[in-house]
Protein backbone atom coordinates (compact mmCIF):
# COMPACT_ATOMS: atom_id res chain seq x y z
CA UNK A 1 0.00 0.00 0.00
CA UNK A 2 2.81 2.41 0.92
CA UNK A 3 4.52 1.71 -2.39
CA UNK A 4 1.27 2.39 -4.29
CA UNK A 5 0.76 5.73 -2.55
CA UNK A 6 4.33 6.73 -3.18
CA UNK A 7 4.04 5.83 -6.87
CA UNK A 8 0.83 7.83 -7.24
CA UNK A 9 2.44 10.85 -5.63
CA UNK A 10 5.41 10.63 -7.96
CA UNK A 11 3.03 10.43 -10.96
CA UNK A 12 1.18 13.59 -9.86
CA UNK A 13 4.44 15.45 -9.40
CA UNK A 14 5.66 14.33 -12.80
CA UNK A 15 2.39 15.46 -14.41
CA UNK A 16 2.65 18.84 -12.74
CA UNK A 17 6.22 19.28 -13.88
CA UNK A 18 5.26 18.29 -17.43
CA UNK A 19 2.35 20.70 -17.44
CA UNK A 20 4.53 23.49 -16.11
CA UNK A 21 6.95 22.87 -18.90
CA UNK A 22 4.31 23.29 -21.62
CA UNK A 23 4.93 26.45 -23.76
CA UNK A 24 2.55 29.37 -23.23
CA UNK A 25 2.26 32.76 -24.92
CA UNK A 26 1.46 36.03 -23.23
CA UNK A 27 -1.36 37.73 -25.12
CA UNK A 28 -3.65 40.70 -24.94
CA UNK A 29 -7.33 40.28 -25.67
CA UNK A 30 -10.31 42.46 -26.45
CA UNK A 31 -13.99 41.52 -26.38
CA UNK A 32 -15.93 40.84 -29.54
CA UNK A 33 -18.41 43.70 -29.98
CA UNK A 34 -21.77 43.93 -31.66
CA UNK A 35 -22.15 47.39 -33.11
CA UNK A 36 -23.19 49.42 -36.10
CA UNK A 37 -20.53 49.64 -38.80
CA UNK A 38 -20.47 52.00 -41.76
CA UNK A 39 -19.13 51.15 -45.20
CA UNK A 40 -17.39 54.26 -46.47
CA UNK A 41 -15.35 55.59 -49.36
CA UNK A 42 -13.01 58.55 -49.23
CA UNK A 43 -12.82 61.25 -51.89
CA UNK A 44 -10.58 64.29 -52.15
CA UNK A 45 -11.72 67.65 -53.43
CA UNK A 46 -11.74 71.40 -53.13
CA UNK A 47 -13.94 74.15 -51.71
CA UNK A 48 -15.42 76.72 -54.09
CA UNK A 49 -18.14 79.37 -53.86
CA UNK A 50 -21.61 78.05 -54.52
CA UNK A 51 -22.39 79.20 -58.10
CA UNK A 52 -26.01 79.77 -57.13
CA UNK A 53 -24.99 82.28 -54.46
CA UNK A 54 -22.76 84.43 -56.67
CA UNK A 55 -23.67 87.61 -58.49
CA UNK A 56 -21.89 89.19 -61.42
CA UNK A 57 -21.42 92.96 -61.21
CA UNK A 58 -21.07 94.57 -64.61
CA UNK A 59 -20.77 98.01 -66.14
CA UNK A 60 -24.11 99.67 -66.89
CA UNK A 61 -22.60 102.36 -69.12
CA UNK A 62 -19.30 103.25 -70.79
CA UNK A 63 -16.73 104.23 -68.17
CA UNK A 64 -13.12 104.04 -67.04
CA UNK A 65 -12.03 102.10 -63.94
CA UNK A 66 -10.64 104.95 -61.88
CA UNK A 67 -9.88 102.99 -58.70
CA UNK A 68 -9.95 99.34 -57.67
CA UNK A 69 -10.61 98.86 -53.95
CA UNK A 70 -10.48 95.06 -53.71
CA UNK A 71 -8.30 92.12 -54.75
CA UNK A 72 -9.21 88.63 -55.87
CA UNK A 73 -10.25 86.47 -52.92
CA UNK A 74 -10.76 89.43 -50.60
CA UNK A 75 -13.56 89.31 -48.04
CA UNK A 76 -15.81 92.38 -48.08
CA UNK A 77 -18.70 93.63 -45.96
CA UNK A 78 -22.07 94.80 -47.23
CA UNK A 79 -21.78 98.45 -48.34
CA UNK A 80 -17.99 98.34 -48.69
CA UNK A 81 -16.50 100.02 -51.80
CA UNK A 82 -15.46 97.62 -54.54
CA UNK A 83 -14.32 100.00 -57.28
CA UNK A 84 -14.83 103.53 -58.63
CA UNK A 85 -15.89 104.28 -62.21
CA UNK A 86 -15.34 107.55 -64.07
CA UNK A 87 -18.09 108.19 -66.60
CA UNK A 88 -16.91 108.16 -70.23
CA UNK A 89 -17.67 111.27 -72.38
CA UNK A 90 -20.07 109.31 -74.61
CA UNK A 91 -22.10 108.14 -71.60
CA UNK A 92 -22.12 111.67 -70.18
CA UNK A 93 -23.38 112.94 -73.56
CA UNK A 94 -26.28 110.44 -73.42
CA UNK A 95 -27.29 111.85 -70.05
CA UNK A 96 -27.14 115.47 -71.21
CA UNK A 97 -29.05 114.63 -74.38
CA UNK A 98 -31.82 112.90 -72.42
CA UNK A 99 -32.03 115.88 -70.08
CA UNK A 100 -32.29 118.28 -73.04
CA UNK A 101 -35.08 116.20 -74.63
CA UNK A 102 -37.13 116.56 -71.44
CA UNK A 103 -36.65 120.33 -71.52
CA UNK A 104 -37.66 120.46 -75.19
CA UNK A 105 -40.70 118.19 -74.69
CA UNK A 106 -41.89 120.29 -71.74
CA UNK A 107 -41.67 123.54 -73.78
CA UNK A 108 -43.39 121.84 -76.71
CA UNK A 109 -46.28 120.76 -74.49
CA UNK A 110 -46.64 124.29 -73.15
CA UNK A 111 -46.85 125.69 -76.70
CA UNK A 112 -49.44 123.09 -77.75
CA UNK A 113 -51.64 123.95 -74.77
CA UNK A 114 -51.45 127.68 -75.57
CA UNK A 115 -52.31 127.00 -79.20
CA UNK A 116 -55.23 124.86 -78.07
CA UNK A 117 -56.59 127.84 -76.11
CA UNK A 118 -56.33 129.87 -79.32
CA UNK A 119 -58.03 127.09 -81.28
CA UNK A 120 -54.87 126.71 -83.35
CA UNK A 121 -54.16 123.14 -82.15
CA UNK A 122 -56.26 120.09 -81.37
CA UNK A 123 -56.59 117.94 -78.29
CA UNK A 124 -54.80 115.22 -80.24
CA UNK A 125 -51.82 117.55 -80.65
CA UNK A 126 -51.74 118.17 -76.90
CA UNK A 127 -52.04 114.45 -76.15
CA UNK A 128 -49.13 113.70 -78.47
CA UNK A 129 -47.01 116.36 -76.76
CA UNK A 130 -47.88 114.90 -73.35
CA UNK A 131 -46.86 111.45 -74.57
CA UNK A 132 -43.58 112.81 -75.93
CA UNK A 133 -42.83 114.44 -72.57
CA UNK A 134 -43.58 111.18 -70.71
CA UNK A 135 -41.24 109.27 -73.03
CA UNK A 136 -38.47 111.83 -72.59
CA UNK A 137 -38.85 111.76 -68.82
CA UNK A 138 -38.63 107.93 -68.81
CA UNK A 139 -35.46 108.01 -70.91
CA UNK A 140 -33.92 110.63 -68.64
CA UNK A 141 -34.84 108.62 -65.53
CA UNK A 142 -33.15 105.57 -67.06
CA UNK A 143 -29.94 107.54 -67.60
CA UNK A 144 -30.03 108.81 -64.03
CA UNK A 145 -30.55 105.25 -62.76
CA UNK A 146 -27.54 104.06 -64.75
CA UNK A 147 -25.44 106.75 -63.15
CA UNK A 148 -24.39 108.57 -66.30
CA UNK A 149 -25.25 111.87 -64.65
CA UNK A 150 -22.40 111.39 -62.18
CA UNK A 151 -18.79 112.17 -63.01
CA UNK A 152 -17.69 109.23 -60.85
CA UNK A 153 -19.61 106.37 -59.29
CA UNK A 154 -18.58 104.07 -56.44
CA UNK A 155 -19.76 100.46 -56.83
CA UNK A 156 -20.48 98.96 -53.39
CA UNK A 157 -20.92 95.38 -52.18
CA UNK A 158 -24.63 94.46 -51.96
CA UNK A 159 -23.88 91.82 -49.30
CA UNK A 160 -21.04 90.41 -47.22
CA UNK A 161 -19.02 88.07 -49.39
CA UNK A 162 -15.81 87.17 -51.20
CA UNK A 163 -14.47 88.55 -54.46
CA UNK A 164 -14.43 85.32 -56.45
CA UNK A 165 -13.54 86.83 -59.84
CA UNK A 166 -11.95 90.12 -60.88
CA UNK A 167 -12.19 91.07 -64.55
CA UNK A 168 -10.71 94.60 -64.68
CA UNK A 169 -7.68 96.64 -63.70
CA UNK A 170 -7.39 100.35 -62.89
CA UNK A 171 -7.34 102.57 -66.00
CA UNK A 172 -9.14 100.22 -68.40
CA UNK A 173 -12.23 101.34 -70.26
CA UNK A 174 -15.38 99.25 -70.05
CA UNK A 175 -18.54 99.30 -72.09
CA UNK A 176 -22.11 98.70 -70.98
CA UNK A 177 -22.50 95.01 -70.17
CA UNK A 178 -18.80 94.31 -69.60
CA UNK A 179 -18.14 92.25 -66.42
CA UNK A 180 -16.33 94.01 -63.59
CA UNK A 181 -16.18 91.36 -60.86
CA UNK A 182 -18.04 88.48 -59.27
CA UNK A 183 -19.08 88.42 -55.62
CA UNK A 184 -19.87 85.21 -53.72
CA UNK A 185 -21.63 84.92 -50.40
CA UNK A 186 -19.26 83.94 -47.59
CA UNK A 187 -21.77 81.62 -45.93
CA UNK A 188 -22.64 79.66 -49.06
CA UNK A 189 -19.91 77.33 -50.35
CA UNK A 190 -19.68 73.89 -51.85
CA UNK A 191 -17.19 71.04 -51.73
CA UNK A 192 -16.42 69.39 -55.07
CA UNK A 193 -15.32 65.80 -54.38
CA UNK A 194 -13.75 63.59 -57.06
CA UNK A 195 -15.02 60.01 -57.25
CA UNK A 196 -13.56 57.14 -59.24
CA UNK A 197 -16.03 56.37 -62.05
CA UNK A 198 -16.72 52.85 -60.72
CA UNK A 199 -17.42 54.27 -57.25
CA UNK A 200 -19.73 57.01 -58.49
CA UNK A 201 -22.44 54.45 -59.32
CA UNK A 202 -22.77 53.71 -55.59
CA UNK A 203 -23.23 57.36 -54.61
CA UNK A 204 -26.47 59.27 -55.03
CA UNK A 205 -28.11 62.50 -53.99
CA UNK A 206 -28.67 62.41 -50.23
CA UNK A 207 -25.69 60.15 -49.41
CA UNK A 208 -24.32 61.10 -45.99
CA UNK A 209 -20.83 62.62 -46.03
CA UNK A 210 -18.36 64.15 -43.59
CA UNK A 211 -16.24 66.96 -45.04
CA UNK A 212 -13.02 68.06 -43.36
CA UNK A 213 -9.89 69.97 -44.29
CA UNK A 214 -7.34 67.61 -45.84
CA UNK A 215 -4.87 67.93 -42.99
CA UNK A 216 -7.39 68.54 -40.20
CA UNK A 217 -7.34 66.79 -36.84
CA UNK A 218 -10.77 65.21 -37.03
CA UNK A 219 -12.63 68.53 -37.26
CA UNK A 220 -15.26 68.57 -39.96
CA UNK A 221 -18.94 68.98 -40.74
CA UNK A 222 -21.69 66.48 -41.50
CA UNK A 223 -23.70 67.00 -44.66
CA UNK A 224 -25.19 65.15 -47.62
CA UNK A 225 -24.39 64.86 -51.31
CA UNK A 226 -26.52 67.34 -53.22
CA UNK A 227 -25.51 66.31 -56.74
CA UNK A 228 -23.52 63.61 -58.55
CA UNK A 229 -22.45 64.59 -62.05
CA UNK A 230 -23.22 62.22 -64.91
CA UNK A 231 -19.95 62.83 -66.76
CA UNK A 232 -16.22 62.53 -66.09
CA UNK A 233 -14.39 65.80 -65.42
CA UNK A 234 -11.91 66.13 -68.32
CA UNK A 235 -9.32 67.77 -66.06
CA UNK A 236 -9.27 65.17 -63.27
CA UNK A 237 -10.77 62.11 -65.01
CA UNK A 238 -13.02 61.76 -61.96
CA UNK A 239 -16.76 62.16 -61.42
CA UNK A 240 -17.59 65.21 -59.31
CA UNK A 241 -19.94 64.92 -56.35
CA UNK A 242 -21.17 68.24 -54.94
CA UNK A 243 -21.74 68.98 -51.25
CA UNK A 244 -23.40 72.31 -50.44
CA UNK A 245 -22.19 73.99 -47.25
CA UNK A 246 -24.40 76.77 -45.92
CA UNK A 247 -24.40 78.91 -42.80
CA UNK A 248 -22.27 77.62 -39.93
CA UNK A 249 -21.11 74.63 -41.99
CA UNK A 250 -19.45 77.00 -44.45
CA UNK A 251 -17.63 78.85 -41.67
CA UNK A 252 -15.01 76.11 -41.28
CA UNK A 253 -13.80 76.44 -44.88
CA UNK A 254 -12.41 78.92 -47.38
CA UNK A 255 -12.64 78.87 -51.18
CA UNK A 256 -9.69 76.98 -52.66
CA UNK A 257 -9.15 74.85 -49.53
CA UNK A 258 -8.32 71.16 -50.15
CA UNK A 259 -10.72 68.82 -48.35
CA UNK A 260 -11.45 65.16 -47.76
CA UNK A 261 -14.94 63.69 -47.89
CA UNK A 262 -15.91 60.46 -46.16
CA UNK A 263 -19.07 59.12 -47.79
CA UNK A 264 -21.23 56.59 -45.93
CA UNK A 265 -22.60 54.03 -48.39
CA UNK A 266 -24.27 51.61 -45.97
CA UNK A 267 -24.69 51.02 -42.24
CA UNK A 268 -25.29 47.64 -40.65
CA UNK A 269 -25.07 46.05 -37.20
CA UNK A 270 -22.49 43.27 -37.05
CA UNK A 271 -19.93 41.57 -34.83
CA UNK A 272 -16.67 43.53 -34.88
CA UNK A 273 -13.12 42.97 -33.62
CA UNK A 274 -9.98 45.10 -33.70
CA UNK A 275 -8.21 44.85 -37.05
CA UNK A 276 -5.12 43.36 -35.41
CA UNK A 277 -7.16 40.34 -34.26
CA UNK A 278 -7.67 39.04 -37.81
CA UNK A 279 -4.99 36.80 -39.35
CA UNK A 280 -4.88 35.16 -42.79
CA UNK A 281 -3.48 31.91 -44.20
CA UNK A 282 -4.33 29.47 -46.99
CA UNK A 283 -7.63 28.64 -45.36
CA UNK A 284 -8.65 32.28 -45.23
CA UNK A 285 -9.22 34.80 -42.44
CA UNK A 286 -9.33 33.67 -38.82
CA UNK A 287 -9.06 34.83 -35.20
CA UNK A 288 -8.02 33.23 -31.93
CA UNK A 289 -10.32 33.27 -28.92
CA UNK A 290 -9.32 32.26 -25.40
CA UNK A 291 -11.24 29.53 -23.59
CA UNK A 292 -10.04 28.04 -20.28
CA UNK A 293 -6.55 29.41 -20.75
CA UNK A 294 -6.06 28.04 -24.27
CA UNK A 295 -6.20 29.56 -27.75
CA UNK A 296 -8.76 28.29 -30.22
CA UNK A 297 -8.88 29.19 -33.88
CA UNK A 298 -12.16 30.36 -35.42
CA UNK A 299 -12.44 30.97 -39.16
CA UNK A 300 -14.26 34.18 -40.07
CA UNK A 301 -15.48 36.14 -43.06
CA UNK A 302 -14.53 39.81 -42.90
CA UNK A 303 -16.68 42.75 -43.92
CA UNK A 304 -16.89 46.49 -43.31
CA UNK A 305 -13.82 48.13 -41.82
CA UNK A 306 -13.53 51.53 -40.17
CA UNK A 307 -12.19 53.27 -37.08
CA UNK A 308 -9.74 50.42 -36.41
CA UNK A 309 -12.47 47.77 -36.27
CA UNK A 310 -13.49 45.17 -38.84
CA UNK A 311 -16.80 43.39 -39.16
CA UNK A 312 -16.61 39.58 -38.92
CA UNK A 313 -18.98 36.65 -39.36
CA UNK A 314 -18.28 33.23 -37.89
CA UNK A 315 -18.77 31.11 -34.78
CA UNK A 316 -18.27 34.06 -32.46
CA UNK A 317 -20.35 35.65 -29.76
CA UNK A 318 -20.37 39.18 -28.44
CA UNK A 319 -18.17 39.46 -25.36
CA UNK A 320 -15.80 36.60 -26.23
CA UNK A 321 -12.12 37.48 -25.63
CA UNK A 322 -10.34 37.60 -28.97
CA UNK A 323 -6.54 37.81 -29.11
CA UNK A 324 -5.25 41.13 -30.48
CA UNK A 325 -1.55 40.93 -29.51
CA UNK A 326 0.57 37.77 -29.59
CA UNK A 327 -1.74 35.96 -32.00
CA UNK A 328 1.02 35.44 -34.60
CA UNK A 329 2.72 33.02 -32.15
CA UNK A 330 -0.37 30.91 -31.50
CA UNK A 331 -1.56 27.56 -32.75
CA UNK A 332 -4.71 25.60 -31.94
CA UNK A 333 -4.91 24.59 -28.27
CA UNK A 334 -1.77 26.48 -27.18
CA UNK A 335 -1.72 27.69 -23.59
CA UNK A 336 -1.88 31.45 -23.18
CA UNK A 337 -1.28 33.98 -20.43
CA UNK A 338 -3.54 36.98 -20.66
CA UNK A 339 -2.33 40.50 -19.92
CA UNK A 340 0.71 40.71 -17.60
CA UNK A 341 0.19 37.28 -16.04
Amino acid sequence: MTRAITGLALLCVASAVFAAGQPSVRVRTAPVKRQQMAETITALGQIRPDPQSQIAIGATYAAFVQQLDVTLGQSVCAGEALLTLRTAPAARANYLSAKARVHYARESLARKRKLLEQHLATHADVNAAEQALATAKAAFAAQKALGTGEKTRVIKAPFTGIVSKLSVQPGVQVQAGNPLLRLAKRDSLEAVLGLEPDESNRVEKGTAVRVEALFADGNGVESRISQVNAAVDPNTRLVNAIVRLDGDRAGAFLPGMRVKGTLVLTRRTTLAVPRSAVLHDRQGDYVFVVRQGKAHRINVATGIENNGLIGVAGKLKAGQPVVVTGNYELSEGMAVRRGDS
